[in-house]
């Protein structure tokens, strides 16, 4: 008997269930296979629900290619359990006693629940489903979406034409930090973006040439104030010479006609013994403890592949261009790192710069003196610098540090500086690396000079990053370093100590008076919610102990809603001197184009409390082409208050404009203009306006043609990456500010197109942007076709049932290429569209063929798609006996003949019907008895286990693919 005590089965086996037993051992029927191991879609009459196999997929990052899921009516069920699994979440389900436990992100937010009661609690919030929020199965607990989210942070979104389900964490999971780092680090290995490695499209190639027409960009400045007027012009260009990237930059001025020019050389070789060398104005690496690296005529040759993690943590340095008189702020994840104003030289230095282990992304906002805005990005790696076992790694540099080409104005000068540095792999936690300098600077004003040694070690152990390096200078001098950093949750701990024994460097500051000693510093960031904030406090002490400089530095980000908010505090003092204490606020509040406010205001707090200076500052599109700004500024000690007016054009096409005037309280004025304006070199010849008014001089480009039977079409998107542009009446479209060097691919749009069924012959192509130089590429457009289908599986001769999640895909016959791939839905039905004109082979995808046991071949149709949105139906497929038997509306590869052992007790007549009925067909081509009599001269005498051979040239036989069947037909009981 079966009864039921306290959520429990409780078995008691009487007289029935052994008469039950008896009856099962005496007939044993045998057991259908399934369709595969994914279980295809398999209908509990019980309980009502059918069986499903989707895609899952978290946030971009695939979970799992088939999970087994339940429908219900119009509900799906998800299985609780295996979510958790996927989700790396500490929940334990025991479906056969119907009850869940464990605890979710935190040990604090506990869950339980039992289906016995429909009753459980999470983080002590008491849970109460309803028994139609479940379903019980043998394997795990099926919860339909609402119920579920109760247990999980996550938002599902289902797709059914695609058979896949989406998930979307509403909070920060630990499984999608694990997913990005494996995903960089994927990146790192592999050479390539993308979460699971970027799909590249064909490869074009852009050779280098001995000389091509540069990419230029001039940008003209007018001043006029109450004493002088002056005029400024920044020329700069890009292309190839020599076989070689080229970059040069021309400064101008009405007082020192050419005040400046740089130029740089420069190969990406890309081979693991030479990744790229410059010559000319070069950038050298930095070196803890010896040298800061900065930019000035050299050479510089490594083969460190960009984007490798560097070795130092904190104090990093990004170095741009800056037009003189523009604003600048740095940012580190939306949060203000640093900011400069009135920039008075062409290049600025963002030093001192605190950076995490891992992957820190930069925004660097470009603010101009007439409202013009530009936004730069940039990556630093940061981590101990560990390397894969066996790799190797070298820089070599000599550099004059701020030497130009030619100057106007030169110094006497310059500090003189080679490197040469080596690092090694030793294990998957440990690097080893050193370096040798000589320097020679251009003033004796600290002691380290001729030559000098670095060595370091980088670790990781016990979730601790860290790095050991030491430094040696011919004097004697020397020093050491120790840098730890260790990731808490939201929060990153680092801490850093510097011994120096007798070595000065212009990389290693001292603020104490005398030599330098002792250097401590701690560093902590982390986010909460809406707040992000960072303190580093920073000690240093002489060599007798006599000279203390400390200093306590915070920065807190906060937002909520349209608002943000940024603080800023430093807190320094010097051996015992008074404490000085000074920071600022900014706030800003609304959206960019329907109007922005900002306010300002800078502050000392020690060694006297007042108030410096306060600023507003509102800002709006006028229209879709200009911009308008007034911020007024106040000040509470000596200096003028001010109000400025600005408009500036913020279309980015082909150019820009842009004025502003200025006022203060004691009389003074300033009138600007400024003009921006760049050409592309055209592949056919001449120049083209740069659409990005300039400003992608030094990057690479796009120039795509798009046609539709000879004709140009206007309106058409093609986009690289994240770049995209439309075509012109003449069908060309332009792709401008592509990052040099790293590759990208080249598609078009299909969004843009108006009519869905027009699609682009070719998916694209992919290649490497080149410093100034523009890619041709052809896109013919034309109408496609669809082919769609059935999926089906069946057993014996019951009625068939459609299959879910069966992966198809449609390949070109003539490029060998896959055109387009589908995923059956819940009916069974899958569409394969954006079909350009061409025959295809229409089959299951190598993994689902290998997934079911069957030659891919077996699987496939021959279809033709004519042109015109020619649209191909009914191109079915019915699984038998969980793929002893694959039927084809259409197949590519029919048998020549099937095969079944004949059985004694039933006449050949019976065992065709048979197999024609399997087949899903009432009779066969030409009358079943005709088949019957060719079936006997094919055969001769039949005995009992006979294997009878079938010639399969007619309907439906002629639809069999693959046959498989080794055994009788089992025609009792079907």
């Amino acid at each position: 008997m079966l009864w039921l005590r306290g959520g429990r089965l409780d078995w008691r086996p009487g007289w029935a269930a052994w008469l039950l037993a008896i009856g099962l051992i005496l007939w044993s029927p045998s057991v259908p296979a399934p369709l595969s191991v994914e279980r295809l879609q398999e209908e509990d009459e019980a309980a009502g629900a059918e069986d499903m196999v989707l895609r899952l997929e978290l946030e971009g990052y695939t979970l799992s290619e088939s999970e087994y899921m339940l429908q219900k009516e119009d509900d799906i069920y998800y299985p609780l359990g295996q979510l958790a699994r996927h989700l790396e979440l500490a929940l334990d389900v025991d479906p056969l006693e119907g009850e869940v436990s464990g605890w979710i992100l935190e040990q604090d937010r506990e869950v339980s629940f039992d289906t016995a009661s429909g009753m459980g609690e999470i983080d002590e919030d008491p849970l109460i489903l309803d028994e139609a929020d479940w379903i019980q199965e043998h394997d795990d607990l099926y919860f339909r979406e609402a119920a579920i989210q109760e247990f999980l942070p996550v938002d599902f979104d289902y797709r059914p034409r695609s058979a896949e389900v989406h998930i979307r964490a509403r909070e920060d999971m630990p499984v999608l930090r694990r997913l990005e780092r494996e995903a960089r680090w994927a990146q790192l290995r592999d050479d390539a973006p993308g979460e699971e490695g970027e799909e590249w499209l064909p490869r074009e190639e852009l050779p280098p040439r001995a000389l091509t027409r540069p990419a230029w960009s001039l940008s003209l400045d007018q001043r006029l104030n109450e004493e002088r007027s002056s005029t400024s012009a920044d020329l700069a260009g890009a292309g190839d010479l020599l076989w070689h990237d080229s970059e040069w930059r021309l400064l101008a001025n009405d007082d020192d006609y050419i005040r400046r020019f740089d130029g740089t050389l420069g190969q990406q070789v890309g081979h693991p013994a030479l990744e790229r060398y410059e010559l000319g104005r070069v950038n050298p690496p930095r070196y803890d403890l010896l040298r800061r690296g900065s930019s000035g005529m050299g050479v510089t040759v490594t083969n460190r592949p960009e984007g490798v993690a560097r070795t130092t943590f904190t104090d990093q340095s990004i170095e741009i261009e800056v037009p003189q008189g523009w604003d600048v702020e740095l940012y580190r994840d939306d949060d203000l790192v640093d900011f400069a104003q009135d920039v008075e030289t062409d290049r600025h230095e963002f030093d001192d710069i605190d950076a995490r282990s891992g992957t820190n992304h930069y925004t660097i906002e470009l603010y101009g003196p007439h409202g013009e805005r530009e936004t730069i990005t940039r990556t630093i790696e940061i981590g101990p610098g560990l390397l894969p076992p066996g790799t190797v790694h070298y820089s070599l540099d000599a550099t004059r540090e701020g030497k130009s080409i030619y100057e106007d104005d030169p110094q006497d000068d310059y500090d003189q500086s080679a490197a040469g540095r080596v690092d090694v792999g030793v294990t998957e936690s440990l690097s080893v690396g050193a370096d040798i300098h000589y320097l020679d600077p251009e003033e004796d004003d600290y002691s380290a000079h001729g030559e000098m040694a670095g060595a370091d070690a980088a670790f990781s152990a016990f979730g601790v990053w860290g790095r050991l390096r030491g430094a040696w200078e011919s004097g004697n001098g020397r020093a050491w370093q120790l840098a730890l950093d260790r990731g808490l949750g939201p929060i990153d701990l680092s801490y850093e100590y510097t011994h120096v024994a007798g070595l000065a460097t212009d990389e290693i500051r001292e603020r104490v008076s005398g030599d330098l000693r002792h250097k401590h510093e701690l560093h902590l960031a982390g986010s909460v919610g809406g707040l992000r904030t960072r303190l580093r406090y920073e000690h240093q002490e002489s060599a007798g102990g006599d000279s203390i400089w400390q200093r306590l530095r915070t920065r807190e980000n906060i937002r909520l809603n349209g608002l943000m908010l940024r603080h800023s505090l430093t807190v320094s003092r010097e051996d015992y001197e008074d404490i000085i204490a000074s920071g600022n606020v900014r706030t800003r509040w609304g959206r960019h184009r329907e109007g922005r406010i900002n306010l300002g205001l800078n502050y000392d707090l020690a060694p006297d409390a007042e108030l410096n200076n306060a600023n507003a500052e509102y800002s709006q599109n006028l229209n879709e082409d200009w911009r308008g700004s007034a911020r007024l500024r106040g000040s509470f000690n000596d200096r003028p208050h001010s109000l400025r007016l600005g408009l500036s054009r913020i279309t980015r096409e082909y150019w820009r404009f842009s004025g502003r005037g200025e006022v203060d309280s004691e009389g003074s004025w300033q009138v600007s203009v400024g003009l921006d304006v760049g050409g592309l070199p055209h592949p056919d010849g001449g120049w083209v306006p740069d659409p990005e008014a300039g400003r992608g001089y030094d990057r690479g480009a796009v120039m795509a043609n798009i046609h539709q039977d000879g004709e140009p079409v206007e309106g058409v998107e093609v986009c690289a990456e994240r770049a995209c542009g439309a075509t012109d009446a003449d069908g060309e479209a332009w792709v401008a500010r592509l990052e040099p060097h790293e590759p990208v691919n080249v598609e078009v749009d299909v969004g843009s197109i108006d009519n869905p069924f027009v699609q682009p012959a070719s998916r694209g192509v992919s290649f490497v942007p080149r410093p100034g130089r523009v890619l041709p590429v052809d896109f013919e457009l034309h109408v496609t076709g669809e082919i769609d289908g059935v999926v089906e599986r069946r057993r014996g001769v019951e009625a068939p049932v459609e299959a879910s999640g069966f992966e198809l895909e449609a390949l070109d016959t003539e490029t060998g290429e896959v055109i387009s791939t589908a995923r059956s839905a819940y009916d069974g039905l899958y569409i394969l569209d954006q079909l350009p004109p061409g025959d295809y082979l229409v089959q299951a995808s190598e993994g689902q063929a290998e997934r079911l046991g069957a030659p891919q071949e077996a699987t496939a149709q021959q279809v033709t798609v004519e042109g015109d949105g020619d649209l191909v139906s009914n191109m079915d497929m019915t699984i038998h006996d969980g793929g002893e038997i694959i039927q084809l509306a259409s197949p590519a590869h029919p048998v020549e003949q099937i095969s079944f052992d004949y059985d004694a007790e039933h006449e050949l007549r019976e065992h065709l019907a048979h197999v024609i009925e399997r087949l899903g067909a009432e009779q066969v081509e030409g009358g079943l008895e005709a088949l019957v009599e060719e079936v006997r001269m094919l055969n001769g005498e039949l005995a009992d286990g006979t294997r009878v051979v079938v010639p399969t040239d007619r309907a439906p036989l002629d639809e069999v693919a693959h046959w498989e069947h080794q055994r009788e037909l089992q025609i009792e009981g079907e």
